[in-house]
């Protein structure tokens, strides 16, 4: 019901509407973003595929059976480098600052509003702790996933029954914030998706969101029109 509520809140507060916009993502970071998208679904339903029986005909979009099997680990290479993409192109801007932890501190605001009343910058702390928590995760995927990529990269019995455990675990992990990062993106707060297929965002959008980065913005604009 909280979630329903912010959407709802969030509609009032002009997320959808038309008018003029600022840039919100360049086009480098829209290919990493998509990148990442990309080769995680892909990741996500071999996954499935290869991990649940019932899901198995998944494998069909991709060939079958023993083709999927081929393709999933280079999946995962895929999204290994779309990751480290991610920490060299944002690791900057996702550093955790006091209004972020501010920011924790009132997450049950913003979960029945959409809003805390804090002067947030370019992220949140909720879009700073999904970044950290994707690279994190994104990193256990490759080192537990390596000992299941063929015998060679194999070792010893415990170790490929820790790294199947761990592997599993951090997949569902990922699938479940991947699953709520596209509900709030698209469902909760409206105008966010098109930030990352335009690059840009509304005015009111964005000082909503993120005053803060707005006026910096906006400043910004202002000069380059002198």
């Amino acid at each position: 019901m909280s979630a329903l509520r912010m959407g709802s809140g969030a509609r009032t507060n002009g997320e959808g509407a038309a008018g003029p916009t600022l840039e919100r993502y360049t086009l480098t970071d829209r290919i990493v973003h998509w990148w990442v998208a990309l080769t995680f679904i892909a990741l996500m339903v071999s996954g499935f595929a290869l991990g649940y029986p019932r899901a198995y005909f998944l494998s069909g979009l991709f060939g079958g059976g023993q083709t999927m099997r081929f393709l999933h680990p280079w999946f995962g290479v895929a999204f290994t480098l779309g990751i480290l993409w991610m920490l060299v192109s944002w690791a900057r801007d996702m550093r955790m600052q006091a209004v972020d932890r501010e920011w924790v501190r009132r997450l049950r605001t913003y979960t029945a509003e959409g809003h805390t009343g804090l002067d947030t910058g370019r992220y949140n702390a909720g879009q700073k702790g999904y970044y950290w928590f994707s690279v994190v995760l994104g990193l256990v995927l490759l080192l537990t996933g390596l000992p299941l990529w063929g015998a060679w990269l194999g070792g010893a019995a415990t170790l490929h029954h820790w790294a199947r455990f761990l592997h599993h675990g951090a997949f569902l992990l990922m699938v479940g914030g991947f699953i709520i990062h596209v509900y709030m993106s698209t469902v909760m707060f409206p105008g966010t998706f098109s930030a990352m297929t335009t690059g840009r965002v509304s005015r009111a959008w964005a000082a909503w969101h993120h005053p803060a980065w707005f006026r910096v913005q906006d400043r910004r604009r202002a000069g380059a029109s002198r």
